[in-house]
């Protein structure tokens, strides 16, 4: 099996060879006939960046081997969070005349000249996880993924009920300008206002979705606050458990300070039995990547899908987390 790598420098792609085994037949789901077999289809994937975090190395890797197992000759690249290297990505996938292309934007904006390059080449693009903004929506087929909106609405709902509906709290935001980041700040904040007037934001920074970043945030906002902080809300568990780091680093005991995230990780799930974290969401980039394929796939072969495809996003709270399988990632 050829492995998921990432480049130094740029993105690497890693071309999936097909297997014979079963090209001929329409899988169950893609809810029609197939214009040529699974084995010639060839689909492009760019995705954000799989060095980043647990989620997004485990939404590449199953892109990689979920088109192995369905014997689609699929291209799985590595941006590295980089909108010029993505730009390039997808001007070079399209000049190659794919069947379809999925794309995990690094940017809401800097990539919608490469998109609409393709979309006037025939070539369907499916956006995945994060959408496009506004300007670029019209060239894409489709897009699939979490609502990053809900879940921050989720995440002001535990956060706020966790405190009681009053308290300061600190936020800890992913990277600036991306469209995850401005619905999972924007949303949280309307429903914060809207139905817990009374808890209080006392700073928001970005740690750019890491963890080591997250931790030295949250070691900041305690040295500038110290027992004032009540409650943190991280936009990925990611974050959340650097912040979890600092609070420990500080003496803090487990639910002193309430955490809430969205998407929770393995460490997290952790996290929450040993009574560190008050809240997040169930996000599975397993079902984020297959579904962003399924959709590919039926493009490709010219069958009609929604516009929007989301993936199931419950919440997750200390008393009913043991109903959640312990994430893998």
């Amino acid at each position: 099996m050829t492995h998921f790598t990432k480049a130094s420098a740029i993105a690497l792609g890693v071309v999936l060879s097909a297997t014979a085994a079963g090209a001929q037949e329409a899988p169950d789901w893609l809810g029609g006939e197939l214009k040529k077999p699974l084995s010639e289809t060839r689909i492009g994937i760019t995705v954000l960046y799989p060095g980043s975090n647990a989620y997004q190395a485990k939404y590449a890797e199953t892109a990689e081997s979920y088109s192995e197992e369905l014997g689609i000759q699929a291209t799985v690249m590595d941006p590295q969070g980089d909108p010029a290297v993505q730009f390039n990505q997808i001007q070079d996938m399209a000049s190659q005349r794919l069947d379809a292309l999925v794309v995990w934007p690094t940017s809401q904006n800097a990539l919608i000249p490469a998109i609409r390059n393709a979309s006037r080449s025939d070539i369907p693009v499916i956006t995945s996880n994060s959408p496009i903004g506004e300007a670029g929506r019209r060239y894409v087929v489709a897009h699939t993924g979490p609502d990053d909106c809900a879940q921050a609405e989720q995440a002001a709902e535990m956060l706020g009920d966790a405190l009681g509906g009053e308290g300061d709290i600190v936020v800890v935001e992913g990277t600036p300008g991306y469209s995850v980041s401005i619905l999972r700040k924007n949303c949280f904040l309307d429903k914060l206002a809207d139905e817990y007037p009374d808890v209080t934001i006392l700073a928001s920074q970005t740690a750019e979705w890491n963890r080591e970043k997250a931790q030295t945030v949250m070691e900041t906002y305690l040295t500038q606050f110290g027992d004032e902080i009540d409650g943190v809300y991280a936009f990925d568990d990611g974050m959340g458990l650097g912040v979890i780091s600092a609070l420990q680093g500080a003496g803090k005991e487990p639910g002193e300070v309430k955490v809430v995230t969205c998407n929770q990780f393995g460490e997290g799930w952790d996290a929450m039995k040993a009574g560190w974290h008050s809240g997040s969401n169930k996000q599975s980039p397993v079902d984020d990547a297959i579904l962003a394929i399924q959709t590919a796939v039926k493009v490709a072969n010219g069958i009609e899908v929604p516009e929007m495809q989301g993936i199931d996003t419950p919440k997750v709270l200390p008393e009913n987390v043991d109903e959640f399988d312990r994430p893998t990632w």
